[in-house]
């Protein structure tokens, strides 16, 4: 699963975190940061307004009890789904509501205990039938009556009269419904919008409670997907429909007419709030990004100046403090403003809540490369993030290729992409792009036309000065990997025996230079290049990656979505990894200097002290077990790191 924030086209800000203090002895893992992550969706505790929840895609529910200045994850329960709404229960303290998009299985969640425990809401309904089958939709309370909670789902809605503790069940006639408003100052006034067979009565109101329904909402079309009323005045309602509609009533839901929201086309309206101390302030959060109307809507200009590159998904205003606001951005995090939206803040320091796709790290260094769903962050040996930009994009979220620490100097560093690669001199802080010879006049008479590109390279332990450079799909036999003798001033092809598909990992050995194609098939050299062929004996699988143990020549893994598999003579021969990892799909591996290896999978990371025969797990105090990249960073004492799907780097000492 991965959903990357939606980015919004402003200028590049540079983000710069301060890390979290952690003790100088671990009793396991630990969060590093980047401290961001893609939220979806904020509440605030009406009797605690400096108690803060943020969703987040992946990352779990997030609390901050000092007003967004700190967050923590104060239970995994919620990590690894996409929860995308949530609600501080009005009624009942220390009591949060959420709604999980799980595929196939959406489900309504809740907490008793501030996020730190969580479960699914499948009760026995009484007077009805079976249990509980909510969707996951936005639920509403009664303002007047807290303990009256309304959840939509499907055709068969639910309710409560006691917070949750009972449930029954009632049906809108004529109607699906995808969203509950109630009148603020009469619970018995409730309103229910969705899809309707016919156009135009998109809508319900009931005014006894839910035992009666009647057809309002003409002028509403298409189906509704929220609605709003007004807390001063509830016989204004707002409603949110299909196709960036909104919509306004005065006459308490009779009839609508549309406001002239700047949207077009199929921008969506992700939240729309009313700010409570001052009903006529509107916010959206939209597709074309955060705006906000100070007339009741009827003009609308953006107020998301500052809040990074990624669009608002939703906010939250704090309740006492109308100048107070909270913003939701898609992949950066969270951010405050104290004057009403003019100007915003990052607020997200420990919400370690991002997406990590690759780790780049040595041993022998304190400088970490991030590649997260929403661009590149480097920590460096003070243990601060900052995102890297230039000079790998312009403008946008940097994807280079990958990352390369020279082994011959610890400050060195190579990053590539595409047909481009770099050199730092300084441990990346600041880069130049190496540039090589063009094709001279006999290479072309030759037909050799291609220059070398970068989807992959590797650095020869016995030579620093060779590289080999694995390219991107391509027409021309021979040119699959292009191989450097002087440090990159020169490249010529290497590639003969490999096929014409993307070198997705290189590794150099001793004597020996290993390619993944197109992660569907492993070949080898043992003449530097010179010639290639099949490994033999690895399964029909997505083959992850290739890592060469330095401390045992001849011993390589591969991890693949069917298991780990390891060889002791260079891939001669292989077996499948038993024990804890049998089965399971292996995403990383790395190997310690002593020579013990780690592996990550969906079920967390496993230690080997054996050469990848028996492997055990190592999760205590890994709150998000879904790991996608693994690597050891120095100097002494070294740790292990751990990337993963929603929480951002752990990391724990190597044991």
């Amino acid at each position: 699963m991965h959903r990357a924030g939606t980015v919004r086209g402003v200028s590049f800000i540079v983000l710069v975190l301060a890390l979290a203090a952690a003790p100088a002895a671990d009793a396991g893992w630990r969060p590093e940061g980047p401290f961001l992550g893609s939220i979806r969706d904020l509440a605030i505790d009406s009797a605690k307004p400096d108690t803060v929840y943020a969703a987040t895609n992946g990352g779990g529910v997030w609390r901050s009890d000092d007003g967004g200045a700190t967050w923590s994850l104060p239970g995994a329960a919620m990590t690894g789904r996409e929860v995308t709404w949530i609600e501080a229960d009005p009624g009942t303290p220390g009591t949060v509501w959420a709604g999980v998009d799980d595929p196939g299985r959406p489900a309504l969640w809740r907490s008793r205990d501030r996020g730190a425990t969580w479960s699914r809401v499948a009760g026995e309904v009484k007077g009805g039938s079976g249990l509980m089958q909510p969707t996951g939709v936005r639920i509403a309370f009664a303002p007047s009556a807290p303990a009256n909670v309304w959840v939509p789902s499907t055709n068969l809605h639910y309710r409560s009269r006691d917070g949750g503790a009972t449930w029954s069940d009632f049906r809108v006639p004529g109607q699906d419904v995808y969203a509950i408003a109630v009148d603020p100052k009469n619970p018995a006034v409730v309103y229910a919008g969705g899809h309707a067979g016919e156009a135009g009565t998109h809508l319900r109101r009931s005014d006894d409670d839910g035992a009666s329904w009647h057809a309002a909402g003409r002028g509403l079309d298409p189906p509704v997907k929220a609605l709003a009323v007004d807390p001063a005045n509830p016989a204004t309602v707002y409603a949110v429909t299909g196709f960036n509609g909104l919509w306004r009533s005065t006459d308490r839901g009779e009839s609508f007419t549309a406001l002239p929201l700047p949207l077009g086309g199929t921008d969506d309206i992700y939240r729309l709030v009313l700010n409570p101390a001052d009903p006529t302030e509107l916010w959206a959060a939209t597709e074309k990004g955060l705006l906000v109307s100070r007339d009741a809507g009827q003009s609308f200009t953006p107020a998301d100046r500052d809040t990074g590159n990624y669009l608002v998904r939703s906010i939250a205003a704090v309740p006492g403090a109308p100048r107070t606001l909270f913003a939701a951005s898609g992949g950066s995090g969270v951010y405050r403003s104290d004057d009403g939206g003019a100007a915003w803040r990052p607020s997200s320091t420990g919400l370690a809540a991002g997406w990590v796709k690759a780790l780049h790290a040595s041993p022998v260094s304190a400088t970490v490369f991030a590649q997260t769903s929403v661009g590149l962050y480097q920590r460096d040996g003070s243990g601060a993030w900052r995102e890297i930009r230039a000079p790998f994009s312009d403008g946008k979220a940097a994807e280079p290729d990958g990352v390369l620490f020279d082994r011959a100097s610890a400050q060195t560093l190579y990053a590539f992409q595409t047909s481009r690669w770099w050199r730092s001199a300084d441990g990346g802080r600041g880069w130049q792009e190496v540039k090589g010879k063009e094709p001279s006049m006999r290479d072309m008479m030759k037909g050799n036309l291609e220059s070398a590109q970068f989807k992959s390279l590797a650095q020869d332990p016995a030579d620093p000065k060779v590289f080999y450079a694995g390219s991107w799909s391509n027409s021309t036999p021979g040119n699959a990997v292009f191989k450097s003798v002087d440090a990159g001033k020169s490249w010529k092809s290497a590639g003969a025996g490999l096929p014409t598909e993307d070198v997705t990992r290189l590794r150099c050995g001793a004597g020996v230079v290993f390619a993944v194609s197109e992660k569907k098939a492993l070949y080898r050299s043992t003449d530097g290049g010179a010639a290639w062929s099949a490994v033999a004996g690895l399964p029909d699988a997505e083959l992850r990656d290739v890592v060469l143990e330095a401390s045992v020549p001849g011993r390589v893994l591969v991890p693949t979505d069917k298991g780990l598999f390891r060889s002791a003579d260079n891939g001669a021969t292989w077996e499948k990894a038993g024990s804890a990892l049998a089965g399971e799909d292996v995403e990383a591996v790395v190997a310690a200097p002593s020579g013990t290896l780690f592996a990550g999978s969906f079920k967390g990371v496993f230690t080997s002290a054996d050469g990848g025969v028996t492997w055990t797990p190592m999760n205590d105090g890994l709150t998000n077990t879904d790991v996608r990249a693994l690597g050891v960073a120095g100097p002494a004492p070294a740790r292990l790191l751990a990337g993963t799907a929603g929480g951002s780097v752990f990391s724990t000492e190597l044991p």
